[in-house]
């Protein structure tokens, strides 16, 4: 039976999104153990583990801790952005650089065999700009630069150069970089190979996660997963679900549990187990939801996705 390694990443316990703050690591190092997840996937930003604001004794203690209840660290998660500054004197891919470089020394000091890495990522899916572009989307406003695609085409040879001078960079630790598909350079699957293929670097992988897949079909499922064979280094879990308007008119998207969404998961895992992949599943509450009453959620409500989550891709290992 093909068994599908589930990870808790941390950010859903940053108190980003819940009330009552964020929990520590060996809270959420707990509430993996719990839940019956195998690991943890780290999330190196504040309030959680920014590698500065951890000593080599303080990770070593951690990573006893963990141990000693039954959990590994599948992933660092760091969220990068190797889009062009905005100003000339303000070079942000050093920056980017000098604190990927610290992702990858928690990773290795933390036994993790995988830092997560973004090409761009501003937080939303989209500019403002997007809706102005015409065969890519726009990242500027209105103008020349616009019109002749020459802002998306700056921006992908920039961000890809960023990319390769990053795995260069990690060259001198044992971890692999699992580059994640997502707008608003990398806008599709297509995009997300081709960008791998272009930077052409062995330790650059892929993270693949079926929510961000163009289509969820099976032929395209089966389609993508095959493409991405031994490359696939990590892949996220969670669901959307598409909000309707009148007339079917979509209006927002949600984050939901996996299951509840409109992913189709069974293909994904079959897929999955047919090329060999045996790295990890990340369940990710990524976004802000609300519960019953329209009430920010607790701790509690946050536990109770994880735990539901947690039963229902477990649920289908046998169907697999």
């Amino acid at each position: 039976m093909f068994k599908i390694k589930q990870s808790m990443d941390a950010v859903n316990y940053g108190g980003y999104f819940h009330e009552g703050g964020p929990l520590t690591m060996k809270e959420i190092i707990d509430k993996a153990a719990e839940f019956g997840y195998e690991a943890v996937d780290i999330w190196p930003h504040k309030p959680l583990m920014y590698p500065g604001d951890w000593s080599k004794e303080e990770r070593s203690e951690l990573l006893r801790y963990a141990k000693d209840r039954g959990i590994k660290f599948a992933a660092v998660d760091a969220c990068t952005n190797f889009m062009r500054s905005d100003h000339a004197l303000v070079p942000d891919v050093e920056k980017e650089l000098a604190y990927l470089k610290e992702c990858c020394e928690l990773a290795e000091d933390m036994e993790c065999p995988t830092v997560r890495i973004m090409p761009a990522f501003i937080g939303y899916f989209w500019s403002e700009y997007s809706n102005l572009g015409y065969c890519q989307t726009a990242l500027t406003a209105r103008s020349m630069e616009v019109s002749k695609q020459e802002d998306y085409y700056r921006e992908w040879n920039h961000v890809r150069e960023g990319i390769r001078e990053a795995a260069e960079m990690a060259k001198n630790y044992k971890v692999v970089l699992a580059l994640q598909g997502h707008p608003p350079v990398v806008n599709c699957v297509d995009d997300l190979f081709e960008m791998v293929e272009e930077v052409g670097m062995e330790n650059v992988k892929i993270g693949l996660d079926l929510p961000l897949f163009d289509h969820q079909t099976e032929e395209f499922i089966y389609k993508t997963v095959r493409r991405a064979g031994k490359n696939m280094a990590h892949s996220h879990t969670l669901g959307v679900a598409i909000k309707y308007g009148p007339s079917d008119s979509v209006y927002a998207t949600e984050e939901v549990v996996p299951g509840d969404g409109i992913e189709n998961w069974v293909p994904f895992f079959k897929a999955c187990k047919e090329i060999g992949y045996e790295g990890y599943f990340a369940y990710e509450q990524c976004a802000p939801f609300f519960v019953k009453g329209h009430k920010k959620p607790t701790v509690e409500d946050v536990d109770m996705r994880q735990k539901k989550g947690f039963a229902f891709i477990k649920s289908l290992e046998e169907q697999i």
